[in-house]
């Protein structure tokens, strides 16, 4: 169940973040605006914690905490998600949102790497630093930085083959299938239901609701008899003389 829930929640990604970053990604390249992408892909080896606040009619106006930990186990590996990088750029995480447990010098070592390539982009327009040479996109050539310790630039779009097909293949398809039910729903109105076949749809309509009406009727005897035999056992129990009791005149 959670290789599952981990699948769906790759899916989601894919299609709310990935694929429309990478749209935004190519129409900055088209129109020669520099774009640096990146996927931030570090785990911290310590407990992500996620602390949350929430109202709740039952408890009143007083706000009510929830704490979620998550981290490394044997049967789970913690891997990085939305909003992870935020935990380095404010260096120990949002105070009201999440932190990491304990905050290593592992990640005070991707805190610094990050916050600086952001401050030389405000700067100077260019995230690189002096080991790392960070590429921007272009019509030409399309690529993202792999923000890990080391870093790295990875060619091609963000997690690629994702991007292409929410944004090429599925458009495709979409357009197909808008085409294909126009052509059915003109097949359908063209060829009506005939008499007979109307006739037979209102039989099983019929039979149906007859079926659902049975089905009650066995319910409600089941639950009669079951009532009168709890009446029954409950009276015969009740008349029943008791032999440990002695009266004395």
């Amino acid at each position: 169940m959670p290789a599952v829930v981990a699948r769906l929640q790759d899916l989601e990604s894919d299609v709310e973040f990935v694929a429309p970053c990478q749209s935004e990604v190519e129409a900055y390249a088209l129109n020669g605006v520099p774009v640096f992408a990146y996927s931030f892909d570090y785990v911290p080896r310590g407990s992500v914690i996620e602390d949350d606040r929430r109202f709740y009619s039952m408890f009143g106006n007083a706000p009510v905490g929830l704490k979620r930990k998550d981290q490394h186990l044997k049967s789970h590996s913690l891997e990085a998600f939305h909003g992870l990088d935020h935990a380095f750029i404010f260096t120990q995480g949002y105070s009201s949102n999440f932190h990491i447990e304990p905050f290593s010098r592992r990640d005070k070592t991707m805190s610094r790497l990050l916050t600086k390539m952001i401050a030389n982009f405000v700067a100077t327009g260019d995230p690189s630093t002096g080991n790392f040479t960070w590429a921007s996109n272009t019509n030409e050539s399309l690529n993202y930085a792999y923000l890990d310790l080391p870093p790295k630039m990875m060619r091609g779009a963000l997690h690629s083959p994702a991007p292409s097909f929410w944004n090429d293949e599925v458009q495709m398809l979409a357009k197909y299938q808008l085409a294909d039910a126009v052509s059915r729903a003109n097949e359908q109105a063209a060829s009506e239901l005939t008499w007979e076949e109307r006739m037979q749809l209102r039989a099983y309509k019929r039979a149906w609701y007859a079926l659902w009406v049975f089905v009650f009727a066995i319910a409600v005897i089941i639950w009669l008899i079951i009532v009168c035999a709890v009446c029954h056992w409950s009276r015969t129990h009740s008349d029943k003389a008791y032999d440990n009791i002695v009266i004395e005149r």
